[in-house]
């Protein structure tokens, strides 16, 4: 009788939606070229989403190999069924891999003494040795890059050579054209599945805190053939797979990255899917990527284009072993891909070795100034195992202490309580960024994104720099603060009430995000949290804002118009959509505002002049449907540029020229 394997893929099930199991099918799919391991084992269905450990280990039976991919997202269930498997059959191998498991498992094999072997790296071939040696008496000792139990001693033993890697990754064969999926699939009625392709593997940047260029062992790239991944394409596109996740390190750094694009552009005016293609951009970003990413927006294939940066000070970039592009360059794309209505948005990370609040906030600020209309997005500094942040002498070296937290998925449904919680680890100080600093700059960052990010003061905070000079950091911070009078800004004062709680969460262990009921029962991050509880006061905030902008304004003795100050606050508060309509859809300007604000960023941009404009919104009625609300304005307008008001504007002389039709010029170029 051949003995059984298990594979373990514990993925995120999501509305009734889980990624295929690629890694386990990958393991699979190349075990099955060696005779010997075919003639040995029975590989059994894969266990591919998240559930609780009893209906897991309800589908054992007599295992002989039960293999774990292990990722941040399933580590602890990955280590209760393991457990659990061990005590119920002694005598079955457990084999452990993955980016959560370490490169020097000594500690982990301690604290875990029911693993039997940990794998690093890649792990096709590996697996399919350790089968062999599981077959042939559990001799591990000549397999590279592999640990392992000692059956006498119970101590973990390394063998400290690391495997050589194939440049042709077609030595692997594919689990989704070899079929692995389909009886998975046929299986489980109504769920729905989203797919993860490579086309190639390998990273050659070094960041400290990124996995793939650190933790990876594979500097180098190498390739899928075209041919191979065209299929894959193809089989997702038949098999109706609406979202595909591109699991290269910088897609489009390779010449032939536009030949895939243009294959994933064919297969989708053919078959209508994939409808989604997401994937990380190239660090430096350059003519290809401006081509592919154009190519892939027209066709609506992605929702635009990461121009991260993790950090604006070089400082840092030098401890984090990263280049930037200029930020000249940055602002020429930016300009670039605003022409083409690809929208844009930029990634910071908070709490990296060298920021400070000074360097922090003056990297938002020259990021602001540079014309960033799109979206801003803040993420806490993650430490995951095998990078360089994560080595104990690095983290010596700048101070850096990290806070265990809760791990939530941000627009993932709320955690049932059945389920195993699982963990994430964020940097919440550093010798530059005693915890006090950090959480003043988690606050201003939140600010920052509701305020520019969620547009809630993205015209406000535009005119204010444009025309009277004020900066963007100085404004924020003030918000930020709650430097304004006691007696003013309560709805914002509660907000940042909520941000202060959210920082003494953090710090105790809990999780990112809010789930909001009324709004459906998903975790939000905190900005979208809180522009979701303003956007149920939309105009008493907007009326809050404008004395707080007016007390701002005087008490720095900078001179204003305050009839147009109003007119700015009331063109804001038009563009920012709510749940139920608007009492009013029409408003005069004694101003040009509407043409002001739609070419604020152009080359040809118009000044603000006296003349008369009427601006017409175009709400989407929502109709009070809250969910339904959240839904269109923040998980599918924050990215696609669709999340503001669509408007029309005329010149109030009545000659007739509406200068808009349909979404106004701002809301592809602002949003």
């Amino acid at each position: 009788m051949r003995r059984r394997v298990y594979f373990n893929e514990f993925n995120v099930l999501l509305d009734g939606t889980a990624y295929l199991p690629l890694v386990s099918g990958l393991l699979r799919a190349f075990a099955a070229t060696q005779p010997d391991l075919v003639d040995a084992y029975a590989f059994m269905p894969f266990l591919f989403h998240r559930d609780r450990p009893e209906p897991i280990l309800a589908q054992y039976e007599q295992p002989a190999v039960a293999a774990f991919s292990t990722s941040m997202w399933n580590e602890q269930l990955n280590l209760h069924v393991a457990r659990e498997v061990k005590r119920r059959w002694p005598a079955c191998l457990i084999v452990f891999g993955g980016p959560q498991v370490p490169h020097h498992p000594e500690a982990y094999f301690a604290a875990h003494p029911f693993i039997d072997v940990a794998v690093r790296g890649e792990g096709e071939e590996a697996f399919a040795e350790v089968l062999r040696a599981e077959a042939a008496g559990w001799d591990f000792g000549a397999i590279a890059g592999v640990a392992w139990r000692d059956p006498a001693t119970g101590a973990c033993v390394r063998n400290v050579a690391e495997r050589s890697q194939s440049r042709d990754l077609d030595l692997y064969p594919s689990p989704y054209l070899e079929g692995l999926f389909d009886d998975l699939m046929d299986r489980t009625d109504g769920m729905r599945f989203q797919a993860i392709i490579e086309t190639n593997r390998g990273c050659p940047f070094p960041c400290t805190f990124c996995f793939w260029g650190q933790g990876g062992l594979s500097r180098k790239y190498r390739y899928h053939g075209i041919e191979r991944v065209a299929r894959e394409i193809e089989w997702c596109a038949r098999h109706r797979i609406a979202y595909v996740f591109n699991a290269d390190s910088n897609f489009g750094m390779h010449k032939r990255d536009l030949e895939i694009a243009q294959i994933l552009v064919e297969t989708k005016r053919r078959w209508g899917y994939p409808e989604k293609f997401r994937t990380c951009f190239g660090k430096n970003t350059d003519d290809k990527i401006y081509e592919i990413a154009t190519l892939l927006h027209a066709h609506e294939l992605e929702k635009g284009i990461t121009l991260a940066r993790q950090s604006n000070d070089e400082g840092v970039l030098r401890n984090i072993r990263r280049q930037n592009i200029k930020l000249e360059t940055y602002e020429n794309l930016q300009r670039r891909f605003n022409a083409g209505d690809v929208p844009v948005y930029t990634e910071l990370i908070l709490g990296l070795p060298g920021e400070t609040y000074a360097t922090w906030t003056a990297g938002i600020d020259a990021l602001l100034t540079s014309g960033l209309k799109n979206q801003l997005f803040v993420y806490l500094a993650q430490v995951f195992p095998n990078t360089e942040l994560a080595d104990p002498e690095h983290q010596a070296r700048f101070g850096v202490r990290t806070t265990r937290i809760a791990l939530t998925e941000i627009h993932g449904a709320e955690r049932p309580a059945e389920l195993l919680p699982e963990y994430e680890d964020v940097i919440t100080a550093t010798a530059s960024m005693p915890e006090a600093e950090w959480r003043r700059m988690a606050v201003f960052s939140w600010v920052t994104m509701v305020m520019h990010s969620l547009k809630l003061g993205f015209f406000l905070m535009s005119y204010l720099h444009d025309r009277l000079g004020v900066r963007y950091v100085d404004f924020l911070d003030h918000l930020a603060s709650g430097a304004f009078p006691p007696d003013t800004g309560g709805i914002l004062r509660a907000e940042l009430a909520v941000f202060d709680a959210q920082c003494d969460r953090l710090l105790a262990g809990h999780g990112r995000g809010h789930v909001l009921p009324s709004f459906g029962t998903i975790y939000w991050d905190e900005e979208e949290a809180s522009f979701l509880r303003i956007s149920e006061r939309l105009d008493a905030f907007f009326d809050e804002l404008l004395t707080i902008t007016r007390a701002y304004l005087t008490g720095r003795r900078v001179a204003f118009d305050d009839a147009e100050l109003a007119e700015v606050v009331a063109y804001q508060r038009m563009r920012i959509p709510g749940a139920v309509l608007p009492p009013a859809v029409e408003r005069r300007f004694t101003c040009n505002l509407p043409e002001y604000f739609a070419t604020r960023f152009q080359p040809d941009a118009a000044p603000l002049l006296r003349t008369p404009q009427i601006l017409t919104v175009r709400p989407r009625d929502y109709a009070g449907d809250r969910p339904r609300y959240a839904r269109e304005t923040i998980l599918w307008g924050r990215k696609s540029g669709t999340m503001l008001v669509e408007t029309e504007w005329r010149d109030a002389a009545g000659d007739g020229d509406d200068r808009a039709a349909g979404a106004s010029p701002d809301a592809a170029q602002l949003s």
